[in-house]
């Protein structure tokens, strides 16, 4: 979650610096309005932006010994916390998005219920206010004051201003940041997002005033007298909007040579975004049946290991603070294999560890371990296809490591580690293992027939030749 928002975040941030830096300032009103409400939805689904890429070719010619899993248990007892922090987070969010909702809501309501006198005028709802309200538009109405209507006319410039706020539908605009304020108000690029959005609203309808080769100067100088008027209620366009300086700057700016060129740097931030902050998932190339004899650019064995179930939640734990552990642990059972240990030889070895592994085999008898959704042999087939040995120079003769896939209750992938005597090698296990199960829900272990999640670990060598 919080890659996703810290995504979100730095991308509205880059898109909207664009805008300031390359587009607010020209004279390409509705290209920029497309511009700030495209970039501003694209912030938002940039990090659920998924790009498939092909992965890496190996060059060098190496040979991948896959064992067979052993799957340890995490215990569903969790140690229990004094403070459960992820609800308090979850408390604050809901209780500012609903505080947001519920004033969203009654600015609406306020505006709704200004008290006045409906009119048609010149084929558009005008409500003329009780009360001395300075001229504002929201949805499909204008709403001013009596003393703006003189002889049954509406300054021309007044009404020109405000009919275009709705023809163009700016209204939508507002109540759609709006929205994303309410579920996304930890972004504070929003705030900055309106602003220059009912600013270049307002350029457009200046725009529209002006094109009717009405005097610029006493238009600015009707403006200038509105500013003194008190503020409309959010949501609304008003006609003495207080960004008065750069309105008048952009009445009197002429049309930039380099149009086309900022225009194309507001698109290229947008392809550039999406290159920086979209997820990349590496594309599988359609393997062949499984043939545990070839796997990738090597051959892959089948080395058949003890399965070994922890009752202890530590357990895992333990690993990690000493990773030599894993390793004995592999080295341990591929030894035990290579010698082919007979079954029986197996049990009388396993009899010396007493009491407890009686307690361990029953158990095991309970427990199912969790599984890949395509099954084990090509899970093992995906890995050998994608990894990327190009990042050995082939010195290193054999190199091991185990991959430590964590499997919560519901199927899902909580975590992927690995442990091993290389650092290389466990760091591309990861990447590999995360590629290959990106999107995949497993089938979760169970106990007793209940879903309990589960590290479903994977030992692996690699010899080059």
């Amino acid at each position: 979650m919080f890659i996703i928002v810290l995504k979100m975040l730095l991308c509205s941030s880059v898109c909207i610096a664009v805008y300031y830096l390359f587009l607010e300032k020209e004279k390409m009103y509705r290209f920029n309005r497309f511009y700030l409400l495209v970039s501003l939805i694209f912030s938002l689904v940039i990090p659920f932006i998924s790009i498939t890429v092909q992965p890496p070719k190996t060059v060098n010619k190496s040979e991948i010994i896959f064992e067979d899993a052993a799957q340890q248990i995490i215990q569903t007892q969790p140690a229990q916390e004094i403070f459960d922090w992820i609800n308090l987070v979850w408390f604050i969010y809901g209780a500012v998005a609903l505080f947001l909702l519920i004033k969203s809501i009654l600015s609406i309501i306020a505006i709704r219920n200004v008290q006045g006198e409906k009119m048609i005028y010149q084929n558009y709802t005008v409500k003329v206010a009780h009360e001395n309200l300075p001229p504002f538009s929201f949805w499909n109405t204008i709403y001013l004051g009596r003393s703006y209507i003189k002889n049954n006319i509406i300054d021309p410039r007044i009404f020109l201003h405000e009919k275009n706020h709705i023809d163009q539908k700016h209204s939508i605009d507002l109540i759609f940041i709006d929205i994303l304020k309410i579920f996304t108000w930890f972004n504070p690029i929003l705030h900055i997002y309106k602003k220059a959005i009912i600013t270049n609203h307002e350029f457009l309808a200046d725009e529209a005033v002006l094109n009717r080769k009405y005097d610029i100067k006493e238009y600015q100088n009707l403006i200038l007298d509105e500013i003194i008027n008190i503020q409309n209620p959010p949501l609304t366009h008003s006609f003495n909007f207080n960004n008065t300086k750069k309105r008048f700057i952009m009445m009197t700016k002429k049309k930039s040579r380099f149009t086309v060129l900022k225009k194309m740097a507001g698109i290229t931030t947008l392809i550039a975004a999406t290159a920086l902050f979209a997820e990349r998932t590496y594309a599988v190339n359609p393997i062949a049946p499984y043939n545990p004899q070839k796997v990738g650019a090597g051959t892959v064995e089948n080395v058949e290991s003890p399965q070994v179930t922890s009752t202890n939640s530590g357990y895992f734990e333990k690993i990690k603070e000493k990773p030599s552990k894993a390793v004995e642990f592999k080295k341990e059972s591929t030894k035990a294999a290579a010698d082919t240990i007979s079954p029986k030889k197996t049990a009388q070895a396993n009899s010396n560890e007493g009491n407890n592994t009686n307690v361990n085999q029953q158990q095991d008898r309970d427990f199912v371990q969790a599984e890949f959704p395509e099954g084990a042999k090509l899970l093992r087939s995906k890995i050998g296809s994608m990894l990327d040995t190009s990042i050995f120079d082939g010195k290193e003769k054999l190199v091991k490591s185990t991959a430590h896939i964590h499997v919560d209750e519901t199927g899902k992938i909580s975590q992927i580690t690995a442990s091993g005597d290389n650092e290389a090698f466990n760091k591309e296990i990861v990447k590999t293992v995360t590629a290959v199960n990106n999107g995949m829900v497993w089938k979760p272990a169970t106990r007793n027939g209940k879903a309990t999640a589960s590290i479903f670990t994977l030992p692996m060598s690699m010899s080059f030749q």
